[in-house]
């Protein structure tokens, strides 16, 4: 199982939403993922990045910043090794 998490400083509007798309992606296609959303700056530390949101998949960035990307490239990022 995959682990997802979307990580930022605050609850920001474009965190939720990245939230909300990786939650319905994973719930639609039926990826075995656990996603957890973060709001923590010493987590965006460790991944050495302030451009929020971040999205990572078990352990890995695989997005940080504006603008959100399109739901296809999410998908694709989060199913990638």
């Amino acid at each position: 199982m995959k682990k997802i998490q979307i990580i930022s400083a605050s609850n920001c509007n474009n965190c939720e939403l990245l939230y909300n798309v990786v939650s319905t992606i994973v719930k639609s296609k039926n990826i075995p993922a656990e996603v957890e959303k973060i709001m923590d700056v010493r987590e965006l530390a460790k991944y050495k990045t302030m451009k929020t949101p971040v999205l990572v998949v078990d352990g890995k960035v695989k997005h940080s910043g504006m603008p959100i990307p399109a739901p296809q490239t999410i998908e694709e990022l989060i199913t990638q090794d």
